[in-house]
């Protein structure tokens, strides 16, 4: 079980990565196109949150919960523990906002709806740099020097 716990915990990490990447990218494709495909956006978003991004990120704090048990600790490990739990954190107030600005798009709010959405961007900014620090920190300590 541990020698697939890494490979697994890399590629829920890879998951994640690559889910907040392409929301991104349809999140600039919509977004000022229109409040009909803001609204399709809204959704779309929504769905992605609930069915790929929150159970990847919650599979990478599980995963990565259950490495830490058996991890030398470290100041890397720290800071990197540090990124990654700003990322998850960060992630899940971003999931509170896209609900918030679905919502806010159905009910027709758009000025409540831009504001909501400016914040959910600085947010997710927040979430990329932290998983790239995360990851980045992670596989340098997976390099046979990194731990003297």
């Amino acid at each position: 079980m541990q020698a697939l716990l890494l490979p697994l915990h890399l590629t829920f990490v890879g998951l994640w990565l690559g889910c907040v990447l392409t929301e991104a990218l349809f999140e600039r494709a919509l977004l000022g196109q229109g409040r009909d495909k803001e609204l399709i956006l809204s959704a779309l978003h929504k769905r992605v949150d609930i069915f790929i991004e929150i159970p990847t990120f919650i599979m990478v704090l599980a995963t990565g919960a259950m490495l830490l048990a058996t991890a030398t600790t470290n100041p890397i490990l720290y800071a990197k523990l540090g990124f990654a739990l700003i990322a998850i954190a960060t992630n899940t107030y971003c999931v509170y906002l896209v609900f918030k600005r679905h919502r806010l798009a159905v009910q027709g709010h758009w000025q409540a709806f831009d504001a909501v959405d400016h914040l959910q961007h600085k947010m997710g900014a927040i979430v990329l740099a932290g998983i790239i620090c995360a990851l980045g920190l992670g596989l340098y300590l997976l390099h046979p020097t990194a731990n003297g």
